[in-house]
């Protein structure tokens, strides 16, 4: 299903998968990668997602600027990144907003371009001085992305509890990233899991994925 939620004074489609269930659940948001594919990761988690009872949310957020494809430009504009990030909030407080979810137990996923800019939103909130603004999400998945200055240094122990998964031979985003976010966390005392897979690039293949759908439900079963 698909509906769209307002934001900047843009109409911003979100596809949703809802449980059938009346009773509270909880919520995952789901940010897409540089090349705007909203459909590749929502196929595969979908499935998994329903099993645990828990709703999903894909917000295009390329509809906020216009873009079809990332590229370099807009990422390093200053333009594009903060209005994506504006939209990842308003998607956030859309999820929260919907019947039967509950607020306090909303994840985020995202995936490389996505990814940077989930974590870049938890690091702001992780720097509020309003508790409930620090704990607006419950736990947060990372594929294939990294946290990145200035917003690295806005991340505070109350970041989420974080998953990173990341291909050891990834030649788009280096695992670098990976090892670096994870040596951030273990400083700051920060719950986190760290999954490098061997012989894996950027999209994973074969058997990798089933890795990590299953390192993704079982971070969720403890963290959601």
């Amino acid at each position: 299903m698909q509906t769209t939620f307002r934001v900047g004074n843009r109409d911003i489609r979100i596809d949703m998968h809802e449980p059938s269930t009346t009773s509270p659940h909880p919520a995952m948001v789901l940010m897409h990668g540089a090349g705007g594919n909203v459909g590749l990761w929502l196929d595969r988690l979908t499935p998994h997602l329903s099993t645990l009872g828990v709703a999903l949310y894909a917000p295009h957020y390329f509809d906020r600027t216009g873009t079809v494809r990332a590229n370099l430009a807009a990422i390093s504009d200053g333009v594009h990144v903060p209005q994506w990030i504006d939209t990842l909030n308003a998607a956030m407080t859309f999820a929260a907003t919907r019947p039967n979810v509950d607020p306090k137990r909303i994840a985020l996923i995202g995936i490389s371009l996505g990814s940077f800019l989930s974590l870049a939103f938890a690091a702001a909130l992780s720097a509020s001085s309003d508790p409930p603004t620090r704990r607006r999400i419950r736990a947060l998945i990372n594929i294939s992305g990294g946290l990145i200055e200035p917003y690295a240094a806005q991340a505070t122990r109350d970041f989420p509890p974080t998953l990173i998964l990341h291909g050891e031979a990834d030649t788009v985003v280096p695992v670098t990233y990976a090892r670096s976010l994870d040596k951030l966390l273990t400083t700051l005392a920060v719950p986190h899991q760290t999954n490098l897979l061997p012989h894996q690039g950027h999209w994973f293949d074969g058997d990798a994925q089933r890795q990590l759908l299953l390192a993704v439900a079982g971070f969720l079963s403890k963290n959601l």
